[in-house]
């Protein structure tokens, strides 16, 4: 099952966040919205598979 990444940005204060994880249908299905967390109380979304685990997606602080 091939990976996917996505870079999302918090709503609030503009950190940026890497999600990653892995679809199980990568061929034929929908993207999500998806809300995560961020540190400082907002929120960074991000659109993934539709077939992905949502608990093992990983939700990263992106390093340059």
């Amino acid at each position: 099952m091939p990976d996917f990444e996505r870079i999302c940005v918090c709503s609030r204060c503009g950190r940026e966040y890497v999600v990653s994880g892995t679809a199980a249908n990568p061929g034929n299905e929908t993207q999500v919205d998806v809300g995560f967390p961020c540190a400082c109380g907002g929120t960074a979304s991000a659109m993934v598979p539709g077939s992905v685990n949502r608990d093992q997606v990983r939700f990263e602080p992106r390093s340059e």
